[in-house]
């Protein structure tokens, strides 16, 4: 339970300043068919963990997930594991996703799109998929969290509506700090 209190007195305080947040608390939807480029997404298969490791591989580096963690939420029945892809060319694998609920939230353990497709706002569709999921289960929070260096994605989370909520130190790695972030999703346009 966030104590409101310590939320609004000391949440902004640790929130980069030049990152500008949605404070409405409210997903949409969008249409994933642009005028040049088609996206699907589809639920992930033992087939394509071994693209999705070259993805999180490419972006972590040492800090990727080991290969048997994408076997083992991809097996577990109370994770989704999501793959975008695109569908005007080749059917390749763009980005990914893994969810899980647990304790009526939904929680955003990974999202990943390619180093070579980023900045198309891949990630915002993959993103939006996640949340209008767990909302359409039932669960109406999610919550992620995001290493407090990782500023695109920060800006990412918060432009959905994603609230900081608590600074975990030494999160990943024992080294780095994360910023675990909530989502109301009041409804969805």
């Amino acid at each position: 339970m966030i104590d409101s209190t310590f939320y609004r007195n000391n949440i902004f305080s640790i929130m980069p300043p030049h990152i500008a947040v949605n404070h409405n608390y409210q997903a949409s939807t969008i249409n994933v068919t642009s005028s040049s480029n088609e996206y699907r997404i589809r639920s992930m298969v033992r087939t394509d963990i071994s693209t999705v490791y070259e993805i999180d591989q490419a972006t972590w580096r040492n800090e990727a997930w080991p290969l048997e963690n994408f076997f083992n939420s991809l097996d577990d029945p109370l994770w989704n594991c999501w793959i975008l892809e695109s569908t005007t060319t080749d059917n390749s694998i763009l980005g990914y996703g893994f969810q899980y609920f647990s304790n009526g939230i939904s929680h955003i353990a990974n999202l990943c799109i390619h180093p070579h497709q980023r900045g198309h706002g891949l990630g915002g569709i993959l993103l939006r998929h996640m949340i209008n999921y767990g909302y359409n289960l039932g669960f109406s929070i999610v919550e992620l969290e995001v290493k407090t260096s990782n500023i695109n994605a920060y800006r990412l989370y918060a432009k959905h509506g994603f609230r900081i909520i608590q600074l975990l130190e030494r999160y990943y790695s024992n080294t780095a700090d994360a910023y675990r972030m909530r989502l109301i999703v009041n409804r969805i346009d």
